[in-house]
């Protein structure tokens, strides 16, 4: 949905029936009851930790109803950074590669859950498939991939902060009223207009003290405090009729063995490469910059013939597709010369 007010044009987009903001509502009020208090530092922003930055730049969604799919993209490079333990990190994935695939319309907008799943199956970088053009992704894309490998709804305010103090950024909706598109600083509370439609938007950190949230927002750079914005608590729906959604991704790239240098082949014969521990679901196996295949728990592939002293370049890295999450955790590859005459094994580094 795109509203315009003095002069000012800004598009929303997040699709959320009255049925399910009433059942959110009553998740909420459920979830108030059981949960216990959590600890929590009294303020958080994932824009200056010790004084580095694990967030992305401010995105412009223009006249397209594309917020769910900008939030989601936030969250998912704000992850990377995070658990790449890397804030110079600059990934850029492709809004215009994920919004569709999520059931996004550009006249309508999308909904959470849709958008989530498709970012299951992986989000090609930007420049792959840029939000100016025609947004049909680059020929190479399956081998761009990036997924989240899990996503949790959260309906506690509390919770969510102790989320984000420990874990990373959350994405949520708001109700956006007319005042909101004249926000240019301060902490924003809705003093007048009309409702005008519902948004997605990244929550990146708390202030307890001054009872706001920090959000990002995907209006471009000269809206509201630079594109972020502080916005007080219980405001809008957020943390009562809007949950929180959170997601992991695994770590990009798997670190690939031996880190440096790469091995010389120990004896002449051909190399097979099995998973012989795994998730719950498959990877792609690159080997020597090239692709042999999705190999499963168990199974066995051929990497090439090798001889004596000939140098191995492993780069074993997780790309997810349709059906494929980027590993996460540990796993263990065996890689076999021969009949089993030589045998070493690679580890992925582990989650942190």
């Amino acid at each position: 949905m795109e509203m315009k007010t003095m002069g000012k044009t800004y598009s929303t987009g997040l699709i959320v029936s009255p049925a399910e903001i009433q059942h959110n509502m009553a998740m909420f009020v459920a979830m108030a009851k059981l949960l216990r208090a959590v600890e929590h530092p009294s303020s958080f922003d994932w824009r200056s930790i010790e004084g580095e930055d694990f967030t992305t730049p401010i995105r412009d969604q223009g006249k397209c109803s594309s917020s769910v799919a900008f939030a989601t993209i936030a969250l998912m490079e704000s992850m990377i950074k995070i658990a790449n333990q890397d804030p110079k990190l600059q990934p850029d994935l492709s809004e215009a590669y994920l919004f569709p695939r999520g059931g996004g319309k550009c006249e309508s907008g999308a909904q959470f859950g849709r958008m989530l799943t498709a970012a299951e199956s992986g989000v090609c970088d930007e420049l792959c498939c840029p939000y100016a053009g025609d947004w049909k992704p680059c020929p190479d894309f399956k081998s761009r991939l990036t997924a989240i490998t899990f996503s949790e709804t959260i309906f506690s305010p509390e919770q969510a902060k102790a989320h984000i103090a420990s874990t990373g950024p959350l994405m949520s909706g708001m109700a956006v009223y007319a005042d909101f598109f004249e926000h240019d600083g301060g902490i924003y509370s809705q003093d007048y207009g009309n409702f005008v439609g519902n948004h997605a938007i990244l929550i990146v950190g708390y202030d307890e003290g001054e009872d706001c949230w920090i959000g990002k927002n995907s209006w471009g750079l000269t809206w509201g405090e630079g594109g972020w914005f502080r916005i007080k608590q219980g405001e809008c729906g957020i943390g009562s009729a809007f949950p929180f959604y959170s997601a992991a991704i695994g770590l990009s790239p798997v670190l690939a063995f031996p880190p440096s240098p790469d091995i010389a082949a120990p004896i002449d014969g051909t190399l097979y490469v099995t998973m012989t521990r795994a998730g719950e679901r498959d990877v792609i196996l690159l080997v020597n910059n090239r692709e042999i295949g999705a190999l499963t728990l168990g199974e066995t592939l051929t990497a090439g013939e090798f001889k004596r002293g000939d140098t191995i370049q492993f780069d074993l890295v997780g790309i997810a597709h349709k059906n494929v999450c980027f590993p996460s955790g540990w796993r263990i590859w065996t890689l076999r010369m021969d009949g089993g005459k030589y045998e070493f094994r690679v580890l992925e580094r582990d989650k942190r």
